[in-house]
């Protein structure tokens, strides 16, 4: 009994329309944490600008190439509601880790910027996403007026602070100044006694 089995051939696999602009990337070689404000702004900016994610991250990383680093207020860096690392953007969800391919210059280039920055890898890139949509300034604005407003509420209930106390002094009390008059002294003449008879005796 022969037995036929029929191969289908496999479909050929159809090319990417979208060709990368960076030829020679690495695969997976940059990883970070963007808020759901950041992600989506990564998707519409690059879907506007035609390319991949990792095409537009790239882009973002060599227009910043020579440029001066970034500097945001340390203050501005402060740890969420529920601990852990500070970061200047909050709301990023560590299961949403957001993967792209870059070549080994951008990353290299993003490492350096990162450093020069100060700031981690998913702030640099949520920072450059926001700059590109034109809401960085409003981002730092809010941030502003919500200190200004903090410091106000905390200088309302602050007590009023109570006088110092007046240092106390060992100094032995100081005399007081007793002014002493000299009186000459009366003397009383004394009569001399020339009877002597009332006190003999015979």
């Amino acid at each position: 009994m022969n037995t036929t089995v029929q191969t289908t051939p496999a479909p050929a696999k159809a090319s990417s329309p979208r060709r990368s602009r960076f030829p020679g990337k690495e695969s997976g070689s940059v990883s970070f944490n963007l808020t759901a404000l950041g992600r989506q702004l990564l998707k519409e900016q690059a879907a506007a600008a035609g390319v991949s994610n990792g095409d537009y991250v790239e882009m973002l990383i060599r227009e910043r190439a020579g440029m001066p680093p970034l500097r945001l207020p340390p203050q501005a860096k402060q740890t969420g509601p529920k601990g852990g690392a500070k970061s200047f953007f909050f709301g990023k969800n560590r299961g949403t880790t957001t993967a792209v391919c870059v070549t080994p210059m951008a990353h290299r280039l993003l490492d350096e910027q990162v450093a020069a920055s100060r700031m981690s890898r998913g702030d640099y890139i949520e920072y450059l996403l926001r700059e590109k949509s034109g809401l960085i300034e409003e981002t730092f604005t809010t941030y502003a007026q919500q200190q200004a407003a903090a410091q106000a509420q905390q200088a309302a209930v602050q007590p009023v602070s109570q006088p110092a106390a007046s240092q106390t002094n060992f100094a032995p009390p100081a005399q007081p100044m007793v002014e002493v008059t000299y009186a000459q002294p009366v003397i009383t003449p004394v009569t001399p006694v020339t009877d002597w008879s009332g006190n003999n005796n015979n």
